[in-house]
């Protein structure tokens, strides 16, 4: 198994370097011809999908996108798959960015009571309480 970092993962889904890209081809040849090779973690995912948004303002349907994309392709680890595609679905349902939405996943999938915040604009996601 090998890691990503986020400025791999954001030339993988742009595509807008071509001596990199072609580099990253090379690698993934190497590395990721086996399930779960390529290991993201959330930490490399939420940067990068605010990378998306902030400096190449792509929409959310762009973002979600590419979040699948890695989803659907079985080379990818992650750190709970199953905790992504929760985050996932919260993110294509609601208002909120995917990072805030990877939390509260995550806080789920530990069983926490619920996620506290100050952040207004996550009250509606489920299982958050605003302070």
């Amino acid at each position: 198994m090998i890691g990503i970092d986020t400025n791999i993962l954001l030339r993988l889904w742009l595509n807008d370097d071509p001596a990199q890209n072609k580099r990253i081809d090379t690698l993934l040849a190497a590395h990721g011809n086996m399930p779960g090779s390529v290991l993201v973690t959330d930490v490399v995912l939420a940067e990068a999908v605010w990378t998306l948004k902030s400096a190449f303002e792509q929409d959310k349907t762009a973002q979600s996108l590419a979040v699948r994309s890695l989803l659907d392709e079985t080379a990818f680890a992650f750190e709970d798959r199953e905790t992504v595609a929760a985050a996932l679905r919260l993110f294509e349902q609601g208002s909120c960015g995917f990072a805030d939405c990877l939390v509260v996943a995550k806080h789920a999938r530990h069983d926490c009571e619920f996620t506290a915040t100050f952040d207004r604009g996550m009250r509606k996601l489920p299982g958050v309480r605003v302070l």
